[in-house]
Formats: C-alpha cells, structure tokens, sequence
C-alpha cells in the first residue's frame, strides 16, 4: 500500500480522459494503472476540487 503515492498521483491524474469525460478520484488510478489502495478522504476531496477547476475551465466561453 502507497498511500502518500496514491494520494499525490489521485490529484496528479485527475483529468480530461476523453473530451467531455473528466477521471477524477479513483478512477484516475484505475485508468493509469497507479496504485489505488492508499487515498484517503483528503486525496479523493482534492481530486474532486481539480476536476470542477478542470471542468469550469472546458466550459467557460472560448474568446
């Protein structure tokens, strides 16, 4: 078990997977085969606050 690993990484790979589609907490592990025994509640809450970041950003208006 990698938590302080797993918990930096679940941030770190919180991301736009396929336009539209945002992998965000565990999912980010899953998909990048990083190790997904470890997040804790603090890892998954700041991966959840990049994903709304992340998808603010593809929905603001373009100029």
């Amino acid at each position: 078990m990698w938590a302080e690993l797993a918990e930096r990484e679940t941030i770190t790979f919180t991301q736009e997977l396929y336009p539209g589609l945002l992998g965000t907490g565990m999912v980010g592990n899953a998909v990048f085969g990083l190790p997904r025994m470890g997040p804790i509640f603090g890892g998954i809450l700041l991966s959840g606050k990049r994903a709304a970041e992340l998808a603010f950003e593809i929905l603001k208006p373009k100029r």
